[in-house]
């Protein structure tokens, strides 16, 4: 009766949407989808940026093949890419997942009716030939700059009551401030500021219970230089490096360097604070040499080249040379590939001497037309050696064999101009194992209601102890109160439980979520789910609460 009534308030919930008015023009939001192609801990790294609309501060949601969606945060953006982070932490993502945002309607549009160029607001008759066609331009110095505060704050909260077997609750609140002044101090230069307090309780009713209070410093730096009239930019305190990301946080300091022609190439020292909750700092020191260059007249061609040396306890600890290139030749295909690089010497056993590709990933989008696209990715991981507590131990093999190779193709069609449809197909390896996995979606736009898409997908994913296979159906609509979406999805787990023995367990989800911009700079989220089936009978409910400005 439980699990009936959940189905019933959502049903009725989802009713009522769709008796709901939208706007009359155009909704108020629109989704963008997009792939992962590089994750790093809690950091993913998107084939999409601000050519669809991103935003620093947006949130999406991560979509693996099986399991639950992942929610991240978009944290920096570029033309064709964007750096997000996990909101729960580091977890295990493929390469090519997709994932999903929802934007103001306006963001990335270009208006139709909006003249070629700016009427003239001079008057021609006073021009003559010996003149300048246009005048000079004339810029503010640091002086003359107002100072000016961006950034946001935000809130969360996420519960879960698990009442399988000993009931037991989860529970996690945050809070954080991201701020940048610009122009601090009159010279053009910046203070930067991120910053989060959060909160951890598990209660398990066996008088087991945990819970930790914790600040976390992201960030905070002053950074001056590398403005108009400025080649050179310098910032100290702790900061992500800014030219070449998967260097890693550092509490320290960053040089670089602008060439004529755009470049940029510079020098870092400091600190590398743990990927721990409290992000610790002082066991491991680190220095690194950058280069990056970016072509073509709108960017479309990028490399980036790095070299860091770290030390762990006055030890000599990690020797790593990594690079990517990004090759956008026209709207129809889009080229990445990247590549690390471990250095090992004798006493670096069980590794052998000399150079091992560490990670390696590259991938591939053709886009025939405006309706279809195809993308492939490929990915290979051997696990460092490293003194630094950054990994999960592991075993001696692992260090010396283990591996995990992947690669999969995906793509997508508009059939017609309201129904998509989608598939994906993955296959991994690794040292002692192999499996595949693979998704088929369809998509149908305006179907029961306006603004609004219905979907179906089918899945299935085989681990080295688990294979899942299920199906989603998941609605959305935009409407004046908001954009709301309601899910369902039921699966199959078989699991090896050694010994030959094969169990199998059918798990279901029920979800709903509710994201609204309220008024100038404000975004509320609710999201609630219900998972029921063989050994599992949880709740959850979470919100989020952000301020721009």
């Amino acid at each position: 009766m439980k699990h009936a009534a959940w189905w019933l308030s959502l049903v009725a919930l989802f009713v009522v949407i769709g008796a709901l008015p939208v706007r009359a023009q155009e909704a108020a939001t629109k989704r963008v989808e997009g792939r992962v192609t590089v994750v790093s801990g809690a950091s993913l790294y998107l084939d999409i940026g601000n050519d669809v609309g991103l935003e620093p501060g947006d949130r999406g949601r991560a979509l693996p093949i099986a399991g639950a969606p992942l929610d991240f945060i978009v944290r920096s953006v570029s033309r064709q890419s964007a750096r997000c982070e996990l909101v729960l932490g580091a977890a295990a993502l493929d390469v090519g997942t997709p994932v999903e945002l929802t934007l103001p309607a306006t963001r990335g549009a270009v208006d139709p009716n909006a003249p070629a160029h700016p009427a003239w607001s001079h008057p021609t008759e006073d021009w003559q030939s010996e003149m300048p066609l246009l005048a000079p331009a004339q810029g503010l110095t640091p002086a003359e700059r107002e100072r000016k505060f961006l950034g946001r704050w935000y809130a969360g909260f996420d519960g879960t009551y698990d009442h399988a077997g000993d009931a037991q609750t989860y529970v996690f609140a945050r809070t954080g401030l991201e701020l940048e002044v610009d122009n601090f101090s009159g010279r053009g230069d910046s203070l930067r500021f991120d910053g989060e307090a959060y909160h951890r309780a598990n209660d398990d009713s066996n008088s087991t219970d945990s819970s930790e209070t914790t600040f976390r410093l992201d960030r905070l730096s002053w950074r001056y230089g590398d403005a108009r009239g400025s080649e050179q930019r310098v910032e100290v305190g702790r900061f992500l490096h800014s030219e070449v990301p998967q260097l890693g946080l550092l509490d320290g300091v960053e040089w670089v360097k602008r060439t004529e022609g755009g470049d940029r190439w510079g020098f870092s020292a400091g600190l590398q604070p743990e990927w721990t909750a409290e992000m610790a700092s002082g066991d491991d020191v680190a220095t690194s040499a950058f280069y990056r260059h970016v072509g073509g007249d709108n960017g479309e061609f990028a490399f980036t080249g790095g070299a860091q040396k770290t030390w762990h306890k006055g030890e000599p600890d990690r020797d790593l040379v990594l690079g990517d290139v990004s090759w956008r030749p026209n709207e129809r295909w889009w080229l990445y590939a990247s590549a690390w690089l471990d250095w090992y010497d004798s006493g670096d056993a069980p590794k052998s001497s000399g150079f091992e590709l560490t990670q390696a990933m590259g991938s591939a989008n053709f886009r025939p037309d405006k309706r279809s696209n195809i993308g492939l990715t490929a990915s290979q991981f051997h696990w460092p050696m490293l003194l630094k507590n950054e990994l999960p131990p592991t075993s001696l093999a692992t260090l010396s064999n283990g591996s995990v190779e992947r690669i999969g193709l995906n793509g997508w069609r508009e059939v017609t101009k309201d129904v998509r449809l989608y598939a994906r197909i993955d296959r991994w390896s690794s040292d002692n194992d192999a499996g595949v996995g693979g998704e088929l979606r369809s998509t149908w736009r305006n179907l029961l209601f306006e603004n609004g898409d219905i979907s179906f997908a089918l899945f299935e994913n085989t681990g080295e102890l688990t294979t899942v296979t299920g199906a989603r159906l998941s609605a959305y609509r935009s409407t004046d109160l908001g954009t709301w979406t309601v899910g369902y999805e039921a699966a199959d787990y078989e699991q090896d439980t050694g010994n030959g023995v094969t169990t199998s367990l059918m798990q279901q989800v029920l979800r709903g979520s509710w994201d609204m911009r309220i008024g100038d700079g404000w975004d509320l989220s609710l999201t609630v789910d219900s998972r029921f089936g063989d050994q599992q009978d949880a709740q959850s409910l979470g919100f989020w609460l952000q301020r721009r400005f």
